[in-house]
Parts: C-alpha cells; structure tokens; sequence
C-alpha cells in the first residue's frame, strides 16, 4: 500500500468510527498526496465538508502576524529590538517591552483570554482594538520583559496595533495586501463576524451530543486568532516559507533559525527529532478558537507538511495530525476498524456511574462521597453546553470538587457518559461497552478514540482505566 493509500485508509478509519470532522493535507516534497473534508461544515443545513472549506484557525494567525512584522522591519517602518513606547506611547512599562519580546512570548503580559468572565461575558461583545488592549494594559506584568517565556496571546494583540499604527491600515488589510494575495491565498482572511464569508464552516462543540459552539466576537482575537483559511491555502503558506517571496533569508533565520521553548516564537514552535539516525526539524503549532481546532506540522528537512483542520472543538487535531505525519516519514500506521457494542444490564450499567478519583491513594470519607454524588447527580441533570466551564466549576468550588484529579461517570438515557476535562474546558461524550466479562467491562467513546476499562474488584470497589487519544492512561477509583 503506497503512502497517500495509507493516509485515506486512516483516516476512512477515523470518519467511520465518528471522529473526524474537519479537512486534512497532507503533502511531501510538493507533491500533494491527501487533500480532502470530512464530515459537515453545517449539521443544521448538512452542507458537507471539503478541501475547501473555511475554518477559523485560532493560533495559527500567529505566524501571519509575525510574517507581517517581519516584512515592516525589512521596510524600515520598524525594529523588533524597538520597545513599544515608540508605537503606543502610554503604554505601561512600554518603555521596557520590546518588540522581540512580543514576538517571542517573553513580554510578561498576562493572557487576556484567561481573565474572570472572559467566557461568561468578554468574549460575546464587541471589542476593538483599544477596548482588548485596555483589557490588559494596567495588569501587573506577570515577570520582567524577557526574563522568560509563557505562551499568552494579549502580546499578539499588541503586534495588531503596531502593525496598524505604522502602515495606517487595518490589520486584516495589511495581511491580505502583503501576504494573502502575492501568496493567492483567496480563501483566507480575518474574521469580524461582520461579514458573510462563503464556504464557511460553523463550529461545533459536544455536550452528549454534537452542539452550536459558544459565540464570540471575533474582533476581540485578531492577530493573536482572528483568521480563517483552508488546508489549500494553509498548503500555500507552507511552500512560501521555503521561499524568499515574503521576506529575505536573514528574516527567515532569525524566525526560524533555532529551537524554540514549548510556548514557540514568532508563531511556531520548532523542535528536532531523530529521524532516520539524523536530526529533522519540526515546525508545528496548535490553534484553538470556539468550535474549531487546527494543528500544522511541518517536518522542512524532508520537506513534508500535514494540516488539520476541525469544527469540532472537541477532536485531537494535534494528535491526528502527528498520525499521518509518521505516515508519511515512513511509519506504518494503525487502523481503527469497525466495532459493534454489546448490550449490558441496566443494573450491571449502573455499577460503574459515579465520581472517581485519580489522585493518589484517595482517602474518601462518606460525607465526601456523599457530596459528590450530588455533585453527580447535579451533573446527570445539567443540559447546557460544557464549554460554559463557569458554571461546573462554580458547582465544583460549592462542594469542593478537585477538577485535577475527577472525573464523572453519568448514566443517562439508557447508556454511559464521560465527563472530564481537555484543555481546561468540560466535554460530556458517550461511552457503550464493546466487551463484557463478569466484573470487566471495556467501552469506548463516541467522537474521539478513547478507551475505558472497568473493574469491580472483589471487595466491591469499583475502578477504571481510561486512555486518552495521545494513549495517556490514567486509574481512578470510584468514590
């Protein structure tokens, strides 16, 4: 079986068993070997997915918008060793924050996306430039410029308004006339909700089922997340930066030139891998924007790039994405094939609902246990999206539940739900058994490719393995 034979049977594998949806390219030494959508842009209108839908690509609008700096210095319009006093002159300890340092993630400046109520209120209204700025601007610096570096997106932000500030355009002007359209890049931009964008896909999240995601203004992101494209012209991005089209080679090496730490510089995080029994340079980031996650890996010494792109929150894009990357290293790859669940007692079902715990030897005494279950219960009642995390984790502060080690076991409508955390918002997902043994029962989930495996020991406790799509496993121990 050749390689692009290898990635369709893949990701047929995945589509079958629920957990793709989105668009995925995959590409070695030009040659395009899997370009194809998956699933719905719309379940609404069910208006399916292709190669060229558009997706919101959160983070990887970094990279755009440090390209766009990038080109301004070559133009003379500014230096990234330049503090930022320069540019927006009441800014506090402007004096202090250079350019590079917003570049490089080592500002200081605290991430406005996790403020109290951004979820709840910030992200839903209008927001321009000046009022995302104000949001950040007199907190305190969460460490001295450059002393280290911590991923944030308000720095991003920041890189916006200089970019408007020197040029006199908007940023997303300046992004279309510098690099979109010498790129032909026609299906990428930056969203404003203001505009009607054909082929746009909607974003999804999962509450049991497949939901509307939580709406955000998308002006509040802009060049820290405010983009959108698809993998073709994510494609076209890829084959410029093996190129001087944008920006001549001393910019490119000083963005790309070395190693970077794990929050990345300049919008990408660059590692080296053994491959082959040499070193390979990996290029990759992650984006994440409500109802959509992205992932882009480039392997530039063998000149292979894979991009991801989902409307549902929810998928492991970074992890789908490394899968058909190792394909096409050479790796052979793994299929999921079809699977068909068993059917189990209500009463044997219902042993296994209930809150669990992965800590360490947890010592419950029965008035927690007791909190916890009408925690559970609480939980099993509750149908409202799981990306409000406000709401669980007001429930969770209540009877103090520790959200970094429980996780919740609901019975409902007839069959199991996982519920636990991924990246710091709640999902609600099915389980169903495949497999059922006196006291063993394994299950995996709908919408991603997990596994969990129960066990009712001979005493009556009740504990389960779960493995996760990287295959993390964890034990918990039901309370």
């Amino acid at each position: 079986m050749d390689i692009a034979s290898k990635l369709k049977a893949v990701m047929d594998g995945m589509v079958n068993r629920g957990y793709f949806n989105g668009a995925v390219l995959a590409a070695h030494k030009g040659q395009i070997l899997l370009s194809e959508g998956y699933g719905m842009a719309s379940f609404e209108h069910e208006v399916p997915n292709t190669s060229k839908t558009k997706f919101r690509i959160g983070s990887l609008t970094k990279g755009f918008t440090a390209m766009a700096i990038m080109q301004l210095q070559e133009q003379g319009k500014l230096r990234v060793d330049d503090t930022i006093d320069r540019y927006i002159p009441d800014y506090p300890n402007g004096e202090s924050i250079k350019i590079r340092h917003l570049l490089e993630h080592s500002s200081g400046i605290p991430d406005y996306p996790g403020f109290q109520g951004y979820w709840e209120t910030t992200m839903r209204m209008y927001s321009p430039i000046e009022s995302t700025i104000d949001s950040f601007k007199n907190k305190k610096l969460n460490h001295p410029p450059g002393e280290r570096q911590v991923y944030g997106s308000s720095s991003f932000i920041l890189l916006s308004a200089i970019i408007e500030k020197v040029t006199g355009q908007t940023f997303s002007e300046l992004i279309d006339e510098t690099i979109c359209r010498p790129l032909q890049m026609n299906d990428t931009g930056c969203e404003d909700g203001r505009r009607v964008i054909k082929r746009m896909a909607s974003g999804y999240s999962v509450n049991k089922d497949i939901i509307p995601c939580e709406h955000v203004d998308m002006s509040i992101h802009l060049g820290a997340g405010g983009m959108f494209s698809t993998v073709e012209d994510m494609y076209k991005w890829d084959r410029s930066l093996y190129t001087e089209q944008l920006v001549g080679q001393t910019s490119l090496d000083s963005m790309f030139g070395a190693p970077t730490p794990p929050c990345g510089s300049h919008g990408w995080v660059i590692t080296e891998q053994q491959i082959n029994n040499r070193k390979s340079r990996r290029f990759s980031h992650y984006g994440s924007m409500n109802g959509f996650r992205s992932e882009m890996i480039r392997y530039v010494d063998e000149d292979i790039v894979v991009i991801v792109l989902s409307n549902v929150e929810m998928t492991p894009v970074e992890v789908i994405c490394q899968q058909l990357a190792d394909i096409v290293l050479g790796y052979d790859p793994a299929v999921l094939e079809s699977i068909i669940p068993v059917q189990i007692s209500e009463q044997e079902i219902l042993k296994y609902a209930g809150a669990y715990d992965y800590g360490n030897n947890p010592d419950i005494s029965a008035h927690r246990a007791d909190e916890l279950n009408q925690v559970l219960e609480a939980i099993t009642v509750m149908d409202v999206p799981s990306i409000e995390v406000g709401l669980f984790h007001k429930l969770f502060q209540r009877y103090g539940v520790e959200t970094n080690r429980t996780l919740f076991v609901t019975y409902e409508q007839g069959g199991l739900h996982l519920f636990m955390p991924k990246k710091r918002a709640w999902y609600k997902y099915g389980l169903f058994p495949i497999s059922h043994q006196t006291n063993q029962t394994t299950g995996v989930t709908m919408y991603v490719d997990e596994c969990v495996e129960f066990y009712v020991e001979p005493e009556g406790k009740v504990k389960l393995i779960h493995r996760d799509t990287a295959g993390k496993r964890i034990t918990a121990v039901k309370m």
